[in-house]
């Protein structure tokens, strides 16, 4: 029910209301693949390796547990940038400036104890003045601004680049004169088009 949710939905949106119910419109999909057996097998063995389990607990829970050697990915329900851009009710509790500084905390203590963390959070004033604090940097954090294109707004025009946060303890890879070229010949070299999957 869930992939068939995630596909037919719009814009592949998973949102509850405040009664915890599925909250997303229908996509205008003319023909919708709902399923793709070989990709959701190769996630089944993916899933079913040694070592690997998947567990429903908080945020505060999973980063407690932290160490060295572990790579931690936070992708928090973004900080609104406005007052009128103040969606943040994935579930149904929402995820408000509370739980932000929360998270803000918990990210700078498995810092501390040795774990590999990276945030994604959008660009507004209180972030980044949380992960620019001076506990934040002691911890190893560095804050990078990068444009990220958005599919979901209400509004069409204002679809497109907006600036994000990347947070992350983890030193910036210096590339490689070699590298620098390579990346500067495919920059004026005509890109596939790639197909864009959900799941």
């Amino acid at each position: 029910m869930l992939i068939y949710l995630n596909r037919a939905g719009y814009n592949g949106l998973f949102r509850l209301n405040r009664r915890g119910q599925f909250n997303v419109p229908a996509g205008r999909y003319a023909n919708p693949s709902i399923c793709d057996p070989g990709h959701i097998r190769s996630c089944a063995q993916a899933l079913a390796a040694d070592g690997v389990t998947l567990e429903c607990a908080s945020f505060d829970r999973a980063l407690s547990a932290a160490r060295t050697g572990d790579f931690i990915y936070c992708d928090p329900p973004y900080a609104p940038l406005s007052r009128t851009a103040s969606f943040a009710h994935y579930t149904a509790g929402g995820f408000g400036a509370g739980d932000h500084q929360r998270l803000q905390e918990a990210v700078v203590a498995a810092a501390h104890r040795g774990a590999t963390v990276l945030v994604s959070n959008s660009s507004a004033p209180e972030i980044a003045s949380a992960y620019t604090a001076p506990a934040a940097r002691m911890a190893g954090l560095s804050l990078q601004r990068v444009a990220a294109r958005r599919a979901i707004n209400s509004k069409a025009a204002e679809r497109g680049p907006v600036e994000e946060l990347i947070i992350t303890n983890t030193p910036a890879r210096r590339r490689s004169p070699t590298e620098k070229l390579s990346m500067a010949k495919s920059s004026v070299t005509p890109r596939p088009k790639l197909r864009r999957t959900l799941l």
